[in-house]
């Protein structure tokens, strides 16, 4: 038993044979496993420096082109790193590009844009839009529109497109702030409305799913002034002129029936004088109507050409031939004419225009004076312009028409006007010359104790 357990081990030889492929393929294997570990080593240095390259283009920068060197994969992917970044700053590129375009377009319009998303919140606002809102848009930029706006009616505007698909348009007062008041002082109304012309429609993505509305504004108060003023124009130029020929008509078939019976009815001549007088006054006020129509048409179309000639020259001489012309119903009034004028003073003008301005404002004087008081004219030097100032003892003008003194056909007593033979274009007249002198005209009175009216026209520079 002994003997076969002795013959159960292997003799030197077989041992020996059977370790040495063992050691072997341990060699090998550690040879391997030495060549992995050196393999991946040098892969996670390419690797590494891969993950750092895809970071700089996760924050934006483009500006560093990946190393494709390495192994054929890594190259590999750091040149489709390279092109996908490239396609990416390409991309970028074009986005802001149009969205400089759009802000630049944005803030260079003249009408208002404000856009909310679908949750009504603002994402949008452009510069007319925050003036004409009176908002911050720092503050405004993803406000609630109940919060950013005031306004219910412009509120509708929003919501109307995200609830009905369909958007509105309209128009929309708003009333400015007051002013602000001295502390005490009870608050001053809003003043100087403005009319607001509202657009509004659905804002869509590419997949025509709404995403939110815009709002479109655009400020419309000059023109309906204008328009308003035109109407105003028109009917006053109709009921001017409607007057005095309705009194030459009534005057024409007066006569007209004496004439046609005149042996029946002989003509009284003192009747005949008098309505021969009344077709005569109503003429000559048609007349001035006519030509204060078409002296304003001249000095508009002379600033719209540029046609109007100024040149240095001195102020008293233009001063002198005014108040020359309006001597003989001052005379009739013993009103006296009082004229002060700084040695020397030289303005630019167009001496014809200039004249008939202060013709115009001396003429009113005198007209508005009471007998036996005085009117001065006083010119001078005020900064880098000449000041002509025409000085009554009048009774003076309230205070609510004053604003609206130099409009056309505007009076503050038709009746006592038309009496005195005024034709409502007077005052305008000066406004117009005085601004096409590059100057203006205004005025200072209170009620009971007559008026100034001050000409102001640049000096040579």
């Amino acid at each position: 038993m002994v003997a076969d357990m002795q013959n159960l081990h292997p003799s030197p030889v077989l041992a020996h044979t059977l370790t040495m492929p063992l050691a072997l393929l341990l060699a090998l294997s550690v040879v391997v496993i030495l060549m992995l570990v050196a393999m991946l080593l040098r892969y996670r240095k390419w690797l590494s420096q891969l993950g750092a390259a895809a970071g700089q283009l996760a924050k934006g920068d483009f500006s560093k082109p990946i190393q494709s060197t390495g192994p054929p994969p890594v190259a590999d992917l750091a040149n489709t790193l390279n092109q996908m970044a490239q396609q990416l700053d390409d991309r970028l590129s074009e986005v802001v590009r149009q969205r400089n375009e759009l802000g630049t377009i944005l803030s260079s319009m003249d009408e208002g844009v404000l856009a909310v998303d679908s949750d009504l919140r603002v994402i949008s606002l452009n510069r007319a839009a925050a003036a004409l809102l009176q908002l911050d848009p720092a503050r405004t930029i993803d406000r609630p529109i109940d919060r950013a706006l005031d306004d219910d009616d412009l509120r509708r505007f929003v919501r109307q497109p995200l609830e009905t698909g369909r958007g509105m348009q309209g128009e929309v007062t708003l009333l400015r702030p007051a002013d602000p008041q001295p502390e005490g002082a009870p608050p001053a109304p809003p003043t100087d409305p403005r009319i607001i012309e509202a657009q509004s429609a659905i804002l869509r993505d590419a997949a025509g799913r709404r995403m939110g509305a815009v709002l479109v504004l655009h400020d419309v108060s000059d023109l309906r002034r204008l328009e308003s003023i035109r109407q105003d124009f028109v009917a006053n130029v109709s009921h001017e002129i409607r007057t005095p020929i309705s009194a030459i008509k009534a005057a024409a078939e007066t006569l007209f029936d004496d004439l046609s019976y005149e042996d029946e009815h002989p003509t009284d001549p003192a009747q005949l004088r008098n309505f021969l007088g009344i077709i005569a006054r109503q003429a000559e006020r048609l007349h001035a109507i006519v030509e204060d129509l078409l002296a304003l048409a001249r000095i508009e179309q002379g600033k719209r050409e540029d046609a109007i000639e100024l040149e240095p020259g001195p102020l008293s001489p233009v001063i002198a031939a005014a108040v020359e012309t309006c001597q003989a119903k001052a005379d009739k009034k013993d009103i006296s004419v009082r004229v002060r004028c700084e040695t020397g003073l030289i303005a630019k003008m167009n001496r014809t225009m200039l004249e008939q301005a202060l013709i115009n404002l001396v003429d009113n004087a005198v007209k508005y004076s009471p007998e036996g008081s005085k009117v001065e004219v006083e010119a001078g030097v005020d900064g880098s312009e000449a000041a002509v100032k025409v000085t009554d003892q009048g009774r003076g003008i309230e205070p609510e028409h004053l604003p609206r003194l130099f409009e056309r056909f505007y009076r503050t007593d038709r009746a006592r006007s038309r009496q005195m033979g005024g034709t409502g274009l007077g005052l305008s007249i000066v406004k117009h010359i005085a601004e096409a002198h590059g100057g203006r005209v205004s005025v200072e009175s209170l009620s009971g104790q007559g008026s100034t009216f001050v000409l102001t026209i640049p000096r040579p520079g």
